[in-house]
């Protein structure tokens, strides 16, 4: 799976120029093949995570600029705001760090992260489907921890 994900995005980066083999798009891939099961993997958390933390790291680079402190600040929000959206994946904050580090255009999270998270999250999720000892399931219903806890009291209550 890994190998897929990561081949796709460098054709794609090959033949559209678009920034898709970049560090985060590559360490989902590796989370998602290594641990296809774990909360962190959920195409939901995968997401909702790119979703929340992109647009809120181009924003605080556009009021600050590039810089290694823009890039902290934009990760550490990103944090926080995972852990409000109970939608946990660490790449996403690795994307973040990126965005105000280097700054970047604001259709960014359009342009390079959709397309990038769509080319990883799709060849999971085909591999799923097609690699006999792969079990990534679209599970896209509660991300974090108090979700689990929630759905397991409600199984209990049944």
């Amino acid at each position: 799976m890994l190998l897929g994900a990561a081949a796709l995005l460098a054709v794609t980066e090959q033949l559209t120029g678009l920034d898709v083999f970049a560090l985060p798009f590559v360490a989902t891939a590796a989370v998602l093949a290594m641990a296809p099961r774990a909360p962190l993997a959920r195409p939901a958390a995968v997401l909702i995570s790119y979703g929340s933390c992109t647009p809120i790291a181009v924003a605080i680079t556009a009021a600050a600029g590039p810089s290694v402190w823009t890039a902290t600040a934009a990760a550490v929000s990103s944090v926080v705001a995972m852990l409000l959206l109970e939608a946990p994946h660490a790449p996403a904050a690795v994307c973040a760090a990126f965005i105000g580090l280097t700054g970047t255009s604001p259709g960014y999270p359009l342009h390079t992260v959709l397309p990038a998270v769509s080319i990883v999250l799709g060849t999971a999720l085909v591999s799923g489907r097609l690699l006999p000892r792969y079990d990534y399931r679209p599970s896209w219903r509660g991300c974090g921890h108090r979700s689990a806890v929630r759905a397991r009291s409600t199984a209990a209550r049944s």
